[in-house]
């Protein structure tokens, strides 16, 4: 598969090769360490040489106070150092002392059309490199905005005090991004594949206010978006930090293809839940611990995650870190590690043995109920799809080796004291073949055709 059939497959849920990845949307700081690391000299070399599918491009803007649409607006009564670039959720809003909704025609509202060049959002699509499952950063955080326009506590507040006023702002807000978006997609027709659209609703716990403020100010809002970008052929990426446990189902209704970003440490996140839950009606993006894993963890750890990750969504996850920004703190070390193990191929291994004359039966037997300990040895040095056929004789052994050092592994399985015994056990029912090379008790086979 090339990346953007591997992208549809898995954001459809279809059969792939391996899943779809995504390194996401580098923080400014962490970029020159990625490039260090892996030695190369751009973001489209990077890209190359991690192999993953999607290329992000942000939405272009530019007005007299920003250069990114995430910060169109400057709602912040108080800025310390005068920027625009960083929405300031917490600050005094604009709206902080009013509560009738006439107050909406109060603020300076920026017109998308003075500051988005169609030619320009043409070109940074052209710039995408051939083949890449190409995802427009869209953003259209109708919502933050809208907190951002009173100040988080008093948006939430306004709500239920002043709610004509707070469904007048984030409709105007909604109105922006619509009309935004619109440029950028027509701009754009038939070069994109999907979009990102991103509202954080969740804290660590829960979201941050209930699904029924959400469905009533946020979510009409929201259908908008989503619908508009369907209109374009899009598949639609939905971002929001945090446990959105209680919303998912709200997002699937609403047409959402994919939901970003599985902040797997979150209450009620965990990808084993969100699978059995939801895993047959939406897809998830993400999945890989941000916070703790990638900074703290070793390789070892971070692939023995991709492995659970690859065995739990065989499709239907685009695996990612859980969040859209690698962030300085993150060892690179674990980012070269993630992409090596969503890509690595397993390693096939074949042998023959003779079954010892009579003992048939008894080997049935014992594989029958092979000792647990055993089993777990097996999984802890990487070994996949372990089988063993009786022809004739003869039993033919095949197993998927997915780690990075084999002898390594082979030689932990080896001085693992409960798998000694059990090949003493089972040793006296096998029958080693005469051409087996010096040291094998089993033949390795050579494989003579494989297909995927």
């Amino acid at each position: 598969m090339n990346h953007i059939e591997r992208f549809y497959a898995t954001i459809e849920r279809r059969p792939t090769d391996r899943p779809a990845s995504w390194l996401g949307i580098p923080d400014a700081k962490a970029v020159p360490l990625l490039y260090k690391h892996f030695g190369v000299n751009g973001m489209k070399a990077l890209k190359a040489r991690i192999d993953d599918d999607i290329y992000p491009v942000e939405m272009p803007y530019h007005s007299p106070t920003s250069n990114a649409i995430y910060a169109a607006f400057d709602f912040a009564k108080r800025r310390p150092d005068g920027s625009n670039e960083e929405r300031t959720l917490t600050a005094p809003g604009f709206f902080e002392d009013y509560t009738d909704a006439s107050a909406v025609d109060l603020f300076d509202w920026p017109q998308p059309e003075k500051y988005i060049d169609p030619e320009e959002c043409r070109k940074v699509v052209d710039d995408v490199p051939e083949g890449y499952a190409v995802l427009g950063v869209v953003w259209s955080a109708h919502f933050q905005d809208a907190c951002a326009a009173f100040g988080m506590e008093d948006a939430l507040v306004k709500m239920f005090t002043a709610p004509d006023l707070f469904k007048a702002v984030i409709n105007r807000i909604t109105d922006f991004y619509l009309r935004a978006n619109e440029i950028f997609y027509k701009a754009t027709q038939g070069k994109l594949h999907a979009v990102l659209i991103g509202n954080d609703f969740g804290s660590q716990q829960n979201l941050m206010v209930g699904p029924e403020q959400l469905r009533e100010f946020v979510f009409p809002g929201t259908r908008k978006l989503i619908e508009q970008a369907k209109r374009y052929g899009l598949k639609v990426i939905h971002h929001s930090c945090g446990s959105i446990y209680d919303i998912i189902p709200d997002l699937i209704e609403m047409g959402v293809d994919a939901i970003h970003p599985i902040q797997a440490l979150a209450s009620r996140m965990e990808p084993e839940r969100l699978n059995k839950d939801f895993g047959s009606r939406v897809s998830f993006c993400g999945g890989v611990d941000a916070q703790h894993l990638m900074v703290n963890g070793t390789t070892k750890e971070v692939t023995d995650k991709i492995i659970e990750l690859k065995e739990l969504f065989p499709t239907g996850l685009i695996i990612s870190p859980s969040h859209e920004a690698i962030l300085p703190d993150t060892r690179m070390e674990n980012v070269e590690a993630l992409f090596r193990a969503v890509k690595g191929k397993a390693k096939r291994y074949g042998s023959v043995i003779k079954v010892a004359p009579g003992k048939l039966e008894e080997y049935k037997r014992l594989h029958a109920a092979v000792w647990q300990p055993v089993l777990k040895m097996i999984h802890e040095c990487n070994l996949r799809n372990y089988s063993i056929y009786y022809k004739d004789g003869y039993l033919f052994s095949y197993y998927e080796y997915i780690g990075d050092d084999y002898e390594a592994d082979m030689a932990k399985m080896a001085a693992d004291p409960e798998t000694q015994r059990w090949w003493d056990v089972c040793m006296p029912c096998q029958q080693p073949l005469d051409t087996r090379a010096e040291g094998e008790w089993w033949a390795d086979m050579e494989e003579v055709f494989h297909t995927e």
